[in-house]
């Protein structure tokens, strides 16, 4: 408030020297000052006159103007929709739609913009306004600005769906569709590995006991929300649906091959697509991984070559590309993918412990991998009948099995649901409570003979 008193204090001691348009923007000045006094105090049906004088006398003066606006619009919207009023749902979420377009009106070169798309792209999504084209050219342009802006996943969910609705209302090219797919399928990994980084560095605090309450409760934020990012990426699958097989991308790929051969990046998507949806097999995957070897050696193109080879049944040959992999790989997530891969391929050659070898690597570099948990408890469920001497110290491997599956659910968030599932069946094969009883192990080491090593420690209760 102190800023105000100035200003006013100015406007009346010093009223003659003060040229016409000098006035004009103190005036602004004090009204924008007066209608942010009550945004920060949450009054937003207080600031909505001021709101609304600023916008009719200087809506050019300050884009905090339209940022505050959007605070007041949402909260009316909130309470419409709390209400269950349909009318003044519509009525407000059209007045943010205009507050979006009358900031992008005024201030159309701002750092803002791509994000006021994102936004106004949203508010068209959530209340069904607009048409399909209007929803995707609003999100395509605020994409194509600033890709690190679009973040909401229901955004990036939202602005695909309308793709593949142009595409199959025939006003968008397939091709064209596949690239947004690209995209956004890009950015939502860009995303996860964001804010995976983020949820690692606070659990290595919260296992040293030494997370703040804040950090407490972003860590609970992320734990929350970063699932919802994979369960977009699984919808946009479906909704690609068989537009996305190898019936499809095959011939796309064959047909666009000469004109982008000599694009490492048209050939690193395009192998990855092929790969993901298991069109390993068909002859252009290998004239595409062949090529981008060829054009730049590195870890994308090793890796594609490895899976070319265990298609193929090279499992030696593989397994040395995927090694070669991991060394060019700049990204711990990227040697994290493939020592996984390494210990899938261990396990299904019955070679458990160099699975478990491979699976703890792949942790060192991902410590939220909760598939590799689940993938060493795996491994210690099926050892159950040849690491003890006896039934009990049997059934005891599967206490092992289940500490995995508990640190799977801890870890990693999109896993948490099976992983406590895993792990509460695993229990239920371990010894009871009575046989713990009966035998007097409470609280006792059993060694573990067989390939796992060290021992496990029967429950007190």
């Amino acid at each position: 408030m102190k800023r105000i008193y100035t200003l006013l204090g100015i406007i009346l001691f010093n009223p003659l020297t003060l040229p016409i348009y000098a006035q004009e923007t103190n005036n602004c000045d004090v009204t924008l000052s007066l209608e942010h006094d009550y945004i920060i105090s949450r009054k937003y049906d207080d600031a909505l006159k001021y709101w609304n004088q600023l916008v009719k006398d200087c809506p050019k003066h300050s884009e905090a103007i339209y940022a505050d606006g959007t605070k007041i619009f949402k909260y009316k919207l909130k309470k419409a929709k709390a209400a269950k009023d349909e009318v003044k749902v519509k009525e407000y979420a059209n007045k943010l739609i205009d507050l979006y377009d009358k900031w992008l009106a005024y201030f159309p070169n701002s750092k803002n913009t791509a994000k006021v798309y994102h936004d106004k792209g949203l508010v068209m999504l959530n209340n069904k306004i607009g048409t399909t084209g209007e929803l995707y050219n609003v999100f395509k342009k605020g994409y194509d600005l600033d890709k690190s802006k679009f973040t909401n996943p229901k955004a990036i969910y939202g602005y695909f769906d309308a793709a593949v609705n142009l595409y199959k209302n025939k006003k968008l090219s397939f091709e064209d569709l596949i690239n947004h797919y690209n995209d956004l399928t890009a950015s939502i990994e860009k995303l996860r590995d964001k804010y995976t980084l983020q949820m690692e560095e606070l659990q290595k605090k919260e296992d040293a006991g030494e997370l703040m309450k804040k950090e407490e409760k972003k860590l609970k934020a992320i734990r929350k929300n970063l699932p919802v990012y994979t369960i977009v990426a699984d919808n946009m699958d479906k909704i690609l649906g068989e537009l996305g097989d190898c019936k499809h991308l095959v011939p796309l790929y064959k047909r666009t091959f000469q004109d982008n051969k000599n694009n490492p990046g048209w050939l690193r998507k395009a192998a990855s697509n092929l790969s993901k949806k298991d069109c390993s097999n068909a002859p252009i995957f290998e004239k595409l991984v062949v090529q981008l070897d060829k054009i730049e050696p590195s870890y994308n193109s090793a890796y594609y070559l490895g899976i070319l080879k265990e298609k193929k049944g090279q499992i030696n040959s593989a397994i040395s590309y995927y090694k070669k992999a991991i060394s060019l790989a700049n990204k711990a997530y990227d040697k994290a993918k493939i020592y996984y891969k390494l210990a899938k391929l261990s396990k299904r050659r019955g070679q458990k412990a160099q699975a478990r070898s491979y699976a703890l690597k792949a942790l060192e570099y991902k410590p939220s991998m909760g598939g590799a948990y689940l993938l060493i408890a795996s491994l210690y469920a099926s050892s159950a009948n040849s690491c003890g001497n006896d039934e009990f110290s049997k059934r005891a491997t599967y206490w092992l099995a289940a500490s995995m599956a508990d640190r799977a659910a801890k870890v990693d968030p999109a896993l948490s649901k099976t992983a406590r599932k895993m792990a509460a069946a695993y229990r239920a094969k371990a010894p009871s409570k009575t046989d713990i009883f009966m035998k007097g192990m409470a609280g006792k080491k059993i060694p573990m003979k067989c390939w796992i090593g060290g021992s496990v420690t029967v429950p007190n209760k």
